[in-house]
């Protein structure tokens, strides 16, 4: 009974902590967006670790991890070791924070995005960098290294791994040896059901559209200058009344105007897409969603609408 009491207290804390910082952002300039965004994150890891140790999940799943962590360093060794098209790699990985269910789909996805790493020539050795949120391969390709000529594969891979809430991108730099260029291709694995990225959608002063995407938006958030740079490419504009539009132009918007707005980046290999958002938005629970929605129904706000977008099925690639 106690044990039951203690646990109704924390979560009732929690929760009318998330109000108050809900009553912060929706009353405040735009600028302590940030500030509230951190908060949001650091109070939903807390309430995320006393959850796992108060139902002993850390204890009991420790076993089951080193196998799967076995099996997973076994799949790379011999991906690179033995097929003969590497010169040698290197592993560096943190996996102890990773779910079962993470892993189960780490587990379906990891053939395709390896698969990827057979499509370039690449010379020396290879670096693999593995941990909850992202699978990074690193390594020099020759300039020619079949990265054009693999487009279309490419593409169907990238789309295949997105449906799976995967994001596949690539980063290209010049290197210091004629001939070579640095390929960086990064699985990002960061997509978690406990969390969303909150949007609160201002439609008029008498209506607001919360709004959850997937949290994975959050490591992607840049500048407006930082998008002009790329050049011509994919925009997804989304406004207040949550109309989605392609173009593949950059609107022009005054400084102020973009330090309002959440400006994105994600950049895919041939097909880069930015994201434009009229305001910033939160990193929260589901716990905090679900809440939400059991606040509307209490109270019967009609003022208050709660959505939820498919990030994936934005891109067009």
């Amino acid at each position: 009974m106690i044990e039951k009491a203690l646990k109704l207290d924390y979560q009732d804390d929690f929760e009318k902590s998330l109000d108050a910082l809900m009553d912060i952002q929706m009353l405040s300039e735009f600028t302590v967006s940030p500030l509230v965004s951190h908060a949001y994150f650091y109070l939903s890891e807390m309430k995320r670790k006393a959850d796992a140790l108060k139902s002993g999940q850390i204890d009991q799943l420790t076993n089951i991890q080193k196998v799967l962590d076995t099996k997973m360093t076994e799949i790379f060794d011999l991906h690179f070791n033995q097929s003969g098209r590497f010169k040698g790699y290197s592993l560096t990985k943190s996996t102890k924070n990773i779910e079962l269910n993470k892993w189960n789909q780490l587990f379906e996805t990891i053939p395709e995005i390896l698969s990827l790493t057979t499509l370039f020539h690449y010379h020396g050795d290879v670096q693999v960098i593995f941990d909850e949120n992202k699978l990074e391969i690193v390594g020099h390709v020759f300039e020619d290294g079949h990265i054009e000529t693999n487009r279309k594969l490419i593409y169907v891979i990238t789309r295949k791994l997105l449906r799976a809430k995967i994001l596949l991108t690539f980063s290209i730099e010049k290197s210091a040896k004629a001939g070579l260029i640095k390929l960086v291709l990064r699985a990002d694995i960061s997509h978690n059901e406990n969390f969303s990225y909150r949007v609160p959608f201002r439609v008029s002063s008498k209506e607001n559209y919360i709004v959850g995407f997937s949290n994975i938006l959050y490591r992607y958030r840049t500048q407006l200058d930082e998008i002009k740079k790329v050049g011509q490419h994919n925009i997804i504009e989304i406004d207040n009344e949550l109309n989605v539009t392609h173009k593949f132009h950059i609107p022009e918007l005054t400084a102020t105007e973009s330090a309002n707005k959440e400006i994105l980046h994600f950049p895919f290999i041939f097909r880069p897409v930015s994201i434009i958002l009229p305001v910033k938005g939160s990193l929260v629970t589901e716990t905090f969603s679900k809440s939400l929605e059991d606040e509307n129904k209490r109270n019967q706000d009609v003022s208050n609408h709660f959505r939820s977008i498919d990030f994936f099925s934005l891109f067009n690639l």
